[in-house]
């Protein structure tokens, strides 16, 4: 607590209320749908939300980084089932038992105003990052994308979740990622598309930033 003072953002003593958690990449820190979920404030590394669709389609929302909220929008109401949360990299989480400490969340007007706040410059950054990546040729959007989601230098994800996510066709997609692969700066192997060229990847990702992150 003292390496990383959750303390500064509340007017009670909150740490009696907090433990610590750790997630491995790939393990889900919110299970999507459930109707109740405890309140983490990520402390190291990366996520992602996800919504899965009626007719099963899942479709990637946007990213979660270092430090931000998770689960802020159940805890206040307003959505009453979890969306669906993975870790990307190795995270860890200060775990708020908000059932043993609601009523004094609730009336904190510190933690509210702070939380004000984060939702604010929340909805701020994702609306100015739509709008840049939108100004941006496909590869310059497709190699920030790659460089937020990959893990341990391998890039994972589907494509149909990415050709969504980032607006294009899957053909088009497909497209720029052979490119990619013909330029050296990706190889196709069994778990994925491993990352050979990263300062090529950087280069092109310097000029767009597809991270909707949500840190305070």
């Amino acid at each position: 607590m003292k390496l990383f003072p959750l303390t500064e953002l509340f007017s009670f003593d909150i740490e009696p209320f907090c433990s610590i958690v750790k997630f491995e990449s790939g393990e889900s820190i919110l299970e999507e749908g459930t109707d109740s979920s405890p309140l983490y404030y990520l402390m190291e590394g990366r996520a992602k939300l996800f919504l899965t669709h009626e007719n099963g389609r899942t479709s990637l929302v946007s990213f979660l980084d270092a430090p931000c909220f998770i689960g802020e929008m159940e805890f206040l109401g307003a959505q009453q089932c979890a969306n669906g949360i993975t870790a990307i990299t190795p995270c860890q989480c200060y775990r708020i038992d908000t059932a043993a400490c609601r009523e004094q969340i609730m009336t904190d007007v510190k933690f509210l105003r702070q939380l004000c706040l984060f939702l604010s410059k929340k909805a701020l950054r994702n609306t100015a990052a739509y709008s840049k990546s939108q100004t941006y040729p496909l590869e310059n959007r497709l190699a920030a994308f790659i460089l937020t989601t990959a893990t341990g230098g391998v890039y994972r994800e589907k494509h149909t979740e990415t050709a969504e996510f980032l607006g294009v066709s899957y053909r088009h997609l497909l497209y720029v990622i052979a490119a990619f692969a013909k330029k050296g700066i990706l190889t196709k192997n069994s778990s994925g598309y491993l990352i050979t060229d990263p300062q090529a990847l950087h280069d092109l990702a310097d000029k767009v930033s597809t991270n909707g992150s949500s840190g305070l």
